[in-house]
């Protein structure tokens, strides 16, 4: 595939989209074995991203070495590591505040979702109340008849 003149190996992008997908939970095109018990549930979204922010809040932390360069790829993961080691601490200073940040931004984003969930509970509920109709009042029984005595005619 070619975009721009710049040669992506399709095979290779897919492959990366297809891993992405798996990792948040989503099928892919491979054919997946059903587990004896049926489908898996699916994956709550709140959940996930809860699970996401928290796992990725701290800047500092590096991510695993990776490079798309061919043999001299090695040398740039090299020196990346390199890097790494000598100025930990100064990372850690620089994003300090970030870690900070994003701590509260996970923090934010579990009440919300527990007010999400708790909201569309009770929408849920009043929705159910509104659909029953409530049960009529009970009739009065109708009054009796009363009998009226036959008083003799005059004439």
């Amino acid at each position: 595939m070619k975009l721009l003149g710049r040669d992506i190996p399709a095979r290779e992008l897919v492959a990366r989209i297809e891993e992405r997908l798996r990792t948040r939970g989503l099928p892919s095109s491979e054919p997946v074995d059903v587990p004896p018990s049926g489908v898996e549930p699916r994956v709550d979204p709140l959940a996930f991203n809860l699970q996401a922010l928290a796992e990725h809040a701290d800047p500092t932390r590096p991510l695993p070495p990776h490079t798309h360069r061919g043999g001299a790829g090695q040398l740039v993961l090299v020196a990346k590591w390199a890097f790494r080691q000598t100025c930990q601490v100064f990372i850690n200073e620089t994003l300090g505040r970030q870690r900070a940040f994003n701590g509260h931004v996970r923090d934010s984003y579990a009440q919300l979702s527990a007010e999400v969930v708790r909201l569309r509970a009770e929408v849920e509920a009043l929705r159910a109340a509104q659909t029953t109709p409530p049960a009529p009042p009970p009739t009065p029984a109708p009054p009796a008849k009363r009998r009226v005595a036959k008083t003799p005619e005059r004439g």
